[in-house]
């Protein structure tokens, strides 16, 4: 691959119908999501989600990927407290790197909303990322001034790098990109860092931080520190082939990653808009099951106040009713004493009024009653159409 010459004269065309459609989508998911009220738990497993999708796509290149669980129990333990074992102590610090990242950029936007994207700023994203882990030849937050490579792309000689950011910056914060679009200039940040290559290693992570950071200023990801690492990562093939058409072969045009990086950002949307969807279901359904529990009369009995009990601790996870009759769940503990008779009485109940739905020897709580007051939602039905586009790309390539 011959060496790309970074220069500041490309052009997009921001005004394509694609790419106004899917910016209307993105902020539309992202006023949503920031208009849903979340209690703490749900947010401190949204910001979990979040930094799992930072990370996964370093971690994950090297064949390990942290859980969920993982980084919710990293991020509940102390700094110096270790969670995983030795050999995956580096796993450890990406996650809290990202987390630190993340806190740092929501602390300097509450303190100054406006704060501009500077050559300070990026080193210091790139000092969070990458302290604490040993990379050859790469000093956190310091630029590189020897040679590097990134798969088959040449980046600029290490003689280049401070110009380059220095002009980067300027055209950044006072060329065109000052009338384009928060997401746009988000994206096109992301480039011009991971093309530059600034520093000896992380270059990728601080590309997605500064992205993250202009994307969280912008207010799309308002809610939690969301990154496009995860979607990079598992379409990393056509992540370097639209990073490449438009260093070789677009004659300067920026559109096709542009258009690329947009359809990451809204898939990454939706799944945060599930999850809170999930999340804020399942609290509805909570206070409809009590609300229905009056109604039948059933609340304030024992057995009313025991069946609530039980729905209270149910979930969209399902349950075996033979771990429930043989007292192996956990949920038994509300029949501890009582007869298998009275626990098939009680859930018959629940099934007849529609809390639960029995499938076989699966129990689970009915979430789905809640769909019926709750108006369609525009955005969802256009999802499967978009990852159509997607998987239509793919094979096309």
């Amino acid at each position: 691959m011959p060496r790309w010459d970074v220069n500041f004269n490309l052009r997009l065309d921001s005004q394509r119908p694609q790419i106004v459609s899917l910016k209307e989508r993105a902020y539309a998911l992202a006023s949503v999501i920031r208009a849903i009220p979340i209690p703490p738990y749900t947010k401190t497993k949204l910001d979990a989600l979040n930094i799992l999708r930072a990370v996964r796509g370093t971690t994950g290149i090297e064949g390990i990927e942290l859980t969920e669980d993982e980084v919710r129990q990293i991020m509940e333990s102390p700094p110096k407290k270790s969670v995983l074992p030795p050999n995956r102590s580096r796993e450890e610090k990406e996650a809290r790197n990202a987390e630190e990242l993340m806190y740092y950029v929501a602390k300097e936007l509450n303190r100054d909303p406006n704060l501009p994207l500077t050559e300070k700023l990026v080193c210091k994203i790139h000092e969070i990322t990458t302290k604490g882990i040993d990379y050859p030849d790469n000093v956190p937050g310091k630029y590189r001034t020897h040679l590097v490579s990134a798969g088959n792309y040449v980046p600029p000689s290490g003689e280049d790098v401070r110009k380059l950011m220095r002009e980067f910056i300027k055209w950044f914060n006072t060329g065109v990109p000052i009338a384009w679009d928060s997401i746009i200039r988000a994206i096109v940040a992301h480039f011009y860092v991971v093309s530059i290559h600034p520093f000896g290693d992380g270059n990728g992570r601080t590309a997605r931080g500064v992205e993250s950071f202009l994307l969280y200023q912008g207010g799309v990801n308002a809610r939690g520190f969301y990154s496009l690492a995860n979607y990079y990562y598992q379409h990393r093939h056509e992540y370097v082939q639209f990073l490449d058409q438009v260093r070789f072969q677009s004659n300067g045009d920026l559109t096709p990653f542009i258009l690329f990086a947009l359809q990451g950002l809204v898939v990454e949307l939706e799944a945060v808009h599930n999850e809170v969807l999930s999340d804020v279901k399942l609290i509805a359904f909570r206070d409809y099951a009590r609300e229905q529990l009056v109604v039948h009369g059933k609340l304030g009995t024992r057995v009313g106040e025991r069946m609530l009990r039980f729905l209270l601790a149910l979930s969209e996870q399902s349950v075996s009713l033979k771990a429930l009759r043989n007292g192996d769940h956990r949920l038994a503990r509300f029949y501890r004493k009582l007869t298998n008779k009275t626990l098939s009485r009680d859930l018959n109940f629940l099934k007849v009024h529609e809390l639960v739905i029995i499938d076989g020897d699966e129990l689970r709580a009915n979430l789905d009653v809640m769909t019926r007051y709750t108006p369609p939602f525009e955005l969802s039905r256009r999802q499967k159409p978009l990852r159509r586009t997607i998987r239509q790309r793919s094979r096309g390539r």
